[in-house]
């Protein structure tokens, strides 16, 4: 599959794919005449570090995963990622929480308006 065409099935950019292979993220995609050419695996990797990516964990903590994910003497490590990311995203949680609680209070302390044309 060509970048295009893997780019829109991973609802994201040519560039990015490009990017992440530029970085190291992922290993260089094999190419056919000149052209990348996107394998399944290729797209189920890429779709797994998307995944990373929107849970918030950073290219450079993707990296090292991606690294760590073929050896069987890292899963430790990999926990240890995942575990500080899930950490951060239930911090932000009960921050996010603590300040709804507060929005809501202001909003039962406001007088009701009065309909328009009512004054």
């Amino acid at each position: 599959m060509k970048i295009n065409e893997a780019a829109k099935a991973l609802h994201t950019s040519a560039w990015t794919l490009r990017y992440y292979e530029q970085i190291g993220v992922v290993a260089p995609v094999a190419r056919v005449s000149g052209m990348r050419d996107y394998s399944a695996a290729d797209l189920k990797q890429l779709r797994d570090i998307l995944d990373l990516r929107d849970c918030g964990v950073t290219l450079a903590e993707i990296k090292r995963l991606m690294t760590l994910r073929d050896s069987e003497d890292n899963l430790l490590a990999q926990r240890e990622i995942l575990t500080t990311q899930a950490d951060v995203l239930h911090d932000q949680i009960d921050q996010l929480q603590e300040t709804l609680g507060r929005l809501e209070d202001k909003l039962a302390t406001l007088p009701v308006a009065m309909a328009a044309g009512n004054h």
